[in-house]
């Protein structure tokens, strides 16, 4: 029978209200965990850093505490499950531990770059399917694409690997990371995934290595040119239309921390370390010490516990909802969790100019300045990057 309540909620309503009891009742509804933080491929953007560069295998969750992990999450109460690292598929048990979440219920989406997608992992999809398998693209071309992974030939492997996955009819996404290096190709990318017939998205708010390395930031592309190569496409704009109208009417709550980050969403590192988010390193459990429920209802909390400092702007800045509020991506980036990111606040405003209606404007001589200088890091960033062998 119907559920009266329901009766006249879309599908994005409904979700929005279920959302909310989730999150009112504290359930870890949403996880995602990373299998290594070890990867193949070396990409100068990568928010690991030097992290990435010393994983050890032998440090990392044992197989039989990686399926422990699942069982008490999913008792818990998550439905929703990211498999993402480093490279998840470079873990040898990837299959056992893939097929355990799968065997639970779980619904699984797989994060990979795509240049391991063996016969094996095939089988193992087209028996259990994921929800999705979303690849990270960084270019329309070997030179580009390998330049930012810095690993001559994969290129070619993540293009296979992509083209393996689509032939066992299995779902596909495709991702990049708008920046200086591939900004020459982005339209390019964008185009390949629509001949290929599957969902496509990007970012440009890189961030700084999780150890504090600034690096990466280099590479961001002027503020008002991510915002014009998003808005462009015009169901990307009624998408953020579509959210601003229903999220501008949400009062700002007291707390620092307004995401679902420790109320219905969690994180379980390499390593075994719950944390609320993946850009967080604490509030921590070790769950290779303790039981995640252990750390869920008393641990995890502690998040929403912070409050701004007077006087922080983005408290009641009602261009919020649209610049990607972060403070932990503050904290990375400044050192303070309510210390904001000019980049992503800069973004928000920009954002904020389309989707109230106006156009964003042309570039101002500041941006094209930015532009120059942009274009200099890349031409040194590319011959710093380029494949030795």
């Amino acid at each position: 029978m119907d559920c009266p309540q329901n009766e006249h909620l879309g599908t994005v309503e409904f979700l929005e209200q279920f959302n909310r009891k989730v999150a009112q009742q504290r359930v870890p509804l949403t996880g995602s965990i990373e299998l290594t933080h070890r990867c193949n491929l070396d990409c100068v953007h990568c928010y690991l850093g030097a992290r990435g560069s010393r994983a050890s295998e032998h440090q990392e969750l044992t197989t039989a505490q990686w399926l422990s992990v699942l069982d008490q999450a999913t008792e818990a109460g998550c439905l929703y499950l990211l498999i993402t690292g480093g490279e998840p598929t470079l873990r040898r048990d990837f299959a056992a531990v893939y097929r355990h979440a799968k065997q639970l219920g779980l619904l699984v989406t797989v994060f990979t770059n795509g240049t391991l997608i063996s016969d094996e992992v095939i089988d193992l999809f087209a028996d259990l399917p994921p929800r999705q398998v979303e690849i990270s693209l960084y270019g329309a071309t070997a030179e580009t694409y390998e330049t930012i992974t810095g690993v001559r030939g994969s290129f070619e492997r993540c293009m296979a690997g992509i083209r393996r996955l689509l032939g066992a009819h299995l779902d596909v996404g495709l991702k990049t990371v708008l920046m200086t290096l591939n900004r020459h190709e982005f339209l390019a990318i964008e185009e390949m995934a629509k001949d290929m017939g599957v969902g496509f998205r990007f970012d440009a708010a890189i961030f700084p290595c999780l150890d504090g390395d600034m690096t990466p930031v280099q590479l961001r592309v002027a503020a008002r040119e991510a915002v014009a190569t998003e808005m462009a496409d015009v169901k990307r704009l009624e998408t953020w239309r579509d959210f601003y109208r229903r999220q501008r009417e949400i009062a700002p709550a007291e707390t620092l921390y307004q995401c679902g980050a420790g109320t219905s969403a969690f994180h379980v590192d390499p390593y075994g370390s719950l944390t609320p988010c993946l850009m967080l390193d604490e509030p921590s459990c070790n769950l290779a010490r303790s039981t995640f429920r252990a750390g869920w209802q008393t641990v995890m909390p502690r998040l929403h516990e912070r409050k701004a400092s007077a006087g922080f702007a983005c408290s009641t800045c009602e261009k919020r909802v649209l610049c990607g509020y972060c403070p932990a991506f503050f904290a990375i980036e400044n050192g303070a969790e309510d210390v904001r990111s000019e980049y992503l606040c800069a973004i928000g405003h920009l954002r904020y100019e389309t989707v109230a209606g106006e156009t964003v404007p042309a570039q101002r001589e500041g941006d094209r300045g930015e532009d120059r200088s942009q274009a200099a890091d890349e031409t040194a960033l590319r011959e710093a990057q380029a494949p030795s062998h």
